[in-house]
């Protein structure tokens, strides 16, 4: 019987070496959000001296770091628009009942919204009420904000 392995690795092929990419990816998201150092900062959780000192080739950091710096440039610089909102709601809608084994009834309860709307809206359907869509998806945001911190 032939095994499975159920871990995936993902790697890119690129002739710009790594630390240069990430680089210019900081450097395109402060360009196209006019960002400074000090908010670069508080995004990517570096102080701003070693933020400089990366920038200029002086400093390092370790892979760690890396990671959650790509994670986070990825989606700013890339991410917001290849969904769109109602899209990303429903996959943290769906994270929700995966990981904490919610049913919709449950979510329906804790977000105050009627368990019939948040079904129709977990299945793609329009909702009449634009409030009601609104609430849902507000409320499932902050749900697996507040669930995940």
């Amino acid at each position: 019987m032939a095994e499975f392995n159920d871990n995936v690795a993902v790697s890119f092929v690129s002739n710009v070496p790594h630390l240069k990419y990430l680089k210019d990816e900081i450097q395109e998201l402060a360009e196209k959000f006019n960002f400074n150092y000090q908010q670069l900062s508080k995004i990517i959780d570096l102080p701003i001296n070693e933020i400089e000192n990366f920038m200029n080739s002086k400093g390092t950091i370790t892979i760690e770091q890396q990671e959650k710096i790509e994670n986070k440039l990825a989606i700013l610089n890339h991410g917001f628009e290849s969904f769109d909102a109602r899209e990303r709601v429903s996959l943290l809608l769906n994270d929700l009942i995966a990981d904490y084994m919610f049913s919709t009834e449950s979510i329906s309860k804790i977000i105050h919204v009627e368990e019939k709307e948040l079904a129709n809206f977990r299945r793609g359907k329009l909702l009449t009420d634009r409030n009601e869509e609104l609430k849902i998806c507000v409320n499932v945001i902050m749900l697996h904000f507040v669930l995940h911190d």
